[in-house]
């Protein structure tokens, strides 16, 4: 009998990921994973869609080996617009007598901020209550109290505008029968390499990518502000390439067996490199390397922390007490060796690499412990634990006149460049860490 087979693909602009799940009768295994170099984007922009295409469709083929005959396949998908906005909505119900608060009484509002946006051209992707009055007096989750007059909210938002995500949907599009869900991979990995108590205390997920650094900051369970980076990893290749005079692929093949991030290397090694014209091989200096990734690491982790350092400033009252479960760093640049201790000297903080637990919503997948391991897999990872949670579009709702009328009110909070997400893909619904 064919089993259900999923295909999880994030697309960087560096690297094409993608892993397949089998279904088994203890849930999930991975049976498979692949990686492209990615060719058609450029900056988080689709700038030539057959290019990219292809390549997903080689990831398939690659993911493909012996599920080829499987009959039910479905593909997930995660992808970064640069576009990321955080917005803070406040909504009222009030009642014409009174009422006892139900669950459907939250998803009603979180499905009126859904319609409200959407008729904004606004994409909601992550919807969280922050919090809630009832006749005025503050409770920390309304359900089972009973309101006399009205039940007020203020929920938390993160968005992009509708057409952010036009492009890999015409990319992707008709690529298997069906919608394929779509998820921003900055957001997605936050979520995968941090758990409920780091995002209640503070936390800044860094994630170091190719074209872009981004940095997404949770204070008291959600996502507060978003900030994004001129300066990737893609600087510390060119570095390579330039100082020493050789190839792309050959400084990426230095960058991960041989670089340390180290300002000094006591140790002396001669290393081997094929030169630019790849006709002959040179050596350079275990130091010298070491100190090309280090210049460029430090001024990008410098950049970082002058920026996180000022919005903290900006926004005391917001972050007060701080980042108290610190820095999480994930993405590609993650793997750079003793990256993990730069960052804690120049940012000062408690920091960490990112790893996504492997039992996120009681969901498990085996042969997988590696791959949770590896940051460079960290967006797949988030995006499998929003698709198994079960988290769908809410219902948009029609008000029922002879029950409450309704009055909101907008209040925007914060509006920095980011990326991310499909409507027709599934939102982060707040669950019972909503009511905070």
């Amino acid at each position: 009998m064919a089993k259900k087979v999923i295909y999880a693909i994030d697309v960087g602009n560096y690297f094409i990921k993608g892993i397949a799940l089998e279904e088994n009768k203890n849930g999930y295994q991975l049976v498979s994973k692949a990686l492209e170099r990615a060719e058609g984007i450029v900056n988080g922009q689709v700038q030539d869609v057959r290019s990219l295409r292809r390549k997903i469709e080689n990831i398939i083929y690659s993911l493909e080996g012996e599920n080829n005959k499987a009959k039910e396949i479905e593909i997930v998908l995660s992808y970064a617009t640069n576009e990321l906005k955080i917005s803070r909505e406040g909504y009222t119900l009030e009642f014409s007598e009174p009422k006892e608060i139900t669950e459907g009484d939250l998803e009603r509002i979180k499905a009126n901020i859904q319609q409200k946006y959407s008729e904004l051209n606004k994409e909601v992707l992550d919807i969280k209550f922050v919090n809630f009055e009832v006749d005025d007096k503050k409770v920390k989750n309304p359900v089972a109290f009973v309101a006399n007059y009205s039940l007020n909210a203020l929920i938390n938002v993160v968005w992009v505008p509708e057409n952010s995500f036009a492009p890999i949907r015409n990319t992707i599009k008709n690529l298997i029968e069906g919608e394929i869900p779509i998820y921003d991979s900055t957001l997605a990995s936050a979520y995968g390499v941090t758990n409920t108590s780091d995002r209640n205390l503070g936390v800044g997920v860094v994630d170091l990518g190719h074209s872009k650094a981004r940095m997404l900051i949770f204070k008291d369970g959600i996502p507060k502000f978003y900030l994004d980076f001129e300066v990737g990893m893609e600087y510390v290749l060119k570095d390579i390439m330039h100082v020493l005079k050789t190839s792309e692929k050959e400084a990426l093949r230095l960058l991960e067996e041989q670089a340390v991030c180290l300002q000094d290397t006591k140790i002396v090694k001669k290393i081997d490199y094929l030169s630019l014209v790849g006709d002959h091989y040179e050596y350079t200096t275990q130091n010298l390397l070491n100190k090309i990734v280090f210049a460029r690491t430090r001024e990008i982790i410098n950049k970082l922390n002058s920026d996180l350092a000022k919005l903290e400033y900006e926004n005391t009252f917001e972050i007060a007490g701080g980042l108290q479960a610190g820095i999480v760093h994930t993405g590609g640049g993650a793997r750079i060796k003793n990256i993990e201790k730069t960052i804690s000297d120049f940012m000062g903080a408690q920091t960490r690499l990112g790893i996504a637990s492997n039992n996120a919503n009681n969901f498990y997948i085996e042969n997988a412990d590696e791959l949770y391991k590896d940051p460079l897999f960290s967006p797949i990872i988030g995006t499998i634990n929003l698709y198994f949670s079960g988290a769908n579009i809410p219902k948009l709702y029609i008000e029922d006149t002879k029950t409450y009328s309704e009055n909101n009110y907008v209040e925007e909070k914060v509006e920095k460049k980011g990326g991310f997400f499909s409507k027709l893909g599934r939102i982060l619904l707040g669950g019972n860490e909503d009511a905070i």
